[in-house]
């Protein structure tokens, strides 16, 4: 569980100033379950400068509450979370103060988005929280405002985990006691998880993780690990401590993800094995119009097809989906056209993790390169910022081509104007 806080202070001198301003966003690693935004009565001078640059009056300050009024409910905000924000030191340092004036020592454990962002995004110009946005696209109204740089740091720290291949930041489960039995084991890591689409790991007691899947249906695909009758499950159900669930939003991402977090992690308890493209969409010439069909790659001899697919129940899925949402036949031809003379250079996008937010795919050199979450405010009208922000993938024909699936059953859509670069 992490806490995004941001702190707005009075200014004044080292330890002589006072909050003024609170924003905590309470994330689940999902999304925000909680959230705390309030003024705060400082009991002192609000510097000019400060005014300034916050647009934070003393007259908006007079009835705002003070901080012994909002104590409580910053505990319980934050309670069992890790502090997250950007320059965290600053912030953290400001809560514990008001903490010690009323004689409470306050102690949380604390990440920082400067330095995280300069270890997964080496290379940016400046890594101060407009910059970095302003880099990144991320959408922020106004600045040093608490409410506003805390939700922008949320933004960015949503990229970092996604960015965080060694998952060195991300939250593991709920643990679970020993001596529970396995229907209470099962039940306490179901609990824990706050997704139904997407990529879930479960992990030792040491934080090691043992075995990852993506699935549609992460709950049902849990218990199928827990009811599994043979020696190998049974192992793992020993040793399973804790269960890591992220929201993916499309299946394309499930897979990429869980191909290259296996070839990461090598959990012990997956078997690794190639994908293999073998079977095959063509476009069949003979009638009136063109029409698509499939076969086995290896039988049809040297004809190429206009997709490659890894099999036939996932060749059949996208052909029928095709069929219901492409019903003109010039709605249909611009597909295969597109699909025949694939762009080197484009970005496709579908749907992301939430109602509000979409994923792009980023092609260059005619391979998946990448992809990247994004909502409808976020500014990302230059390629720069998807490569800045995007997570990487390590290019694939297959990823390709099941892109080039999601395309043809209609899931992903060319994003128009985004690959121009800036100048």
């Amino acid at each position: 569980m992490f806490c995004i806080l941001d702190i707005e202070s009075s200014g004044g001198p080292f330890g002589k100033e006072a909050m003024i301003e609170i924003a905590v966003y309470r994330f689940d690693g999902h999304e925000v379950v909680d959230q705390l935004i309030s003024l705060v009565h400082p009991h002192r001078e609000v510097q000019k400068f400060v005014t300034k640059i916050t647009g934070i009056t003393p007259k908006m300050l007079q009835r705002a509450p003070r901080f012994h009024e909002l104590a409580k409910r910053i505990i319980e905000i934050t309670e069992g979370a890790i502090l997250v924000g950007h320059n965290v030191e600053f912030d953290y340092r400001m809560v514990r103060q008001e903490f010690a004036r009323l004689g409470y020592e306050y102690e949380r454990e604390t990440l920082d988005t400067i330095e995280t962002a300069q270890e997964l995004i080496p290379g940016l110009p400046a890594y101060g929280l407009s910059k970095i946005c302003k880099e990144l696209g991320i959408h922020m109204p106004n600045k040093h405002r608490a409410e506003d740089d805390a939700l922008a740091t949320l933004e960015l720290f949503k990229i970092l985990r996604e960015k965080d291949s060694k998952k060195d930041i991300s939250v593991l489960g709920q643990s679970i006691q020993e001596g529970n039995y396995m229907r209470d084991k099962l039940s306490d890591l179901a609990r824990s998880i706050k997704t139904q689409k997407g990529i879930f790991y479960l992990h030792d007691k040491d934080g090691k993780v043992l075995y990852l899947a993506a699935s549609d249906n992460i709950k049902s695909a849990l218990n199928r690990v827990f009811v599994a009758d043979s020696k190998r499950a049974d192992d793992l159900r020993e040793r399973v401590h804790s269960v890591h669930a992220e929201a993916v939003g499309n299946w394309l991402i499930g897979r990429v993800k869980r191909e290259q977090e296996l070839e990461n992690t090598r959990p012990p308890f997956n078997r690794i094995s190639e994908t293999h493209l073998e079977r095959g969409i063509y476009i069949d010439k003979r009638g009136k119009s063109p029409k698509l069909i499939q076969r086995d790659i290896k039988d049809a001899g040297k004809k190429k097809p206009l997709i490659k697919s890894i099999n036939q129940k996932l060749t059949s899925r996208a052909l029928a989906m095709f069929g219901r949402n492409f019903r003109k036949s010039e709605s249909r031809q611009a597909i295969i056209d597109l699909l025949s003379d694939f762009p080197a250079e484009a970005v496709y996008y579908g749907s992301g993790r939430t109602r509000t937010e979409y994923c792009a795919f980023i092609v260059e050199g005619s391979d998946l390169i990448g992809y990247y979450y994004y909502n409808l405010n976020d500014q990302i009208s230059h390629a720069e910022r998807l490569h800045k922000s995007m997570t990487s993938i390590k290019p694939k024909e297959a990823y390709t081509e099941l892109l080039k699936l999601g395309i043809l059953s209609g899931e992903f859509k060319k994003f128009e104007g985004v690959v121009e670069r800036n100048k």
